[in-house]
């Protein structure tokens, strides 16, 4: 049986994997664009009295792509959230998707300047334990 969270981010791996994407544990050094990384989360459990585990989930993915291709990274982000609202298994857990928010950003950290896409999406879940 997993955590919670992890099982939530495996099953978020596996979908942007499916979907062909370039995708990462990590922000990865010297690869081509576009590409996904899959960074923070934060878990929110509930406390209830008896074996079951409950709570929210909400994970961040970050999608990067060149200056002049957004539009190609925007619907890599539309895809993404479109699978993630369907997820509802991860290991044990039921999980429902909450909600989602974008943040589209240019990032001019290194030598060439890229458009960057920060996907947090949050979820609910119960499972036995």
């Amino acid at each position: 049986m997993k955590e919670p969270n992890q099982a939530i981010y495996d099953e978020l791996f596996k979908t942007s994997l499916a979907l062909k994407f370039d995708t990462y544990p990590y922000l990865p050094p010297d690869v081509s664009y576009p590409f996904v990384y899959f960074g923070e989360q934060f878990g929110n459990p509930l406390e209830v009295k008896s074996n079951v585990l409950a709570g929210k989930s909400r994970l961040s993915i970050h999608l990067y792509d060149e200056h002049d291709d957004r539009r190609a990274l925007t619907d890599m982000s539309q895809k993404l959230v479109n699978e993630a609202k369907k997820l509802r298994q991860a290991d044990i857990y039921s999980v429902g998707y909450v909600s989602s928010s974008t943040r589209t950003l240019l990032d001019n950290s290194s030598a060439q300047t890229l458009w960057h896409i920060v996907i947090e999406i949050e979820f609910e879940y119960l499972g036995g334990c």
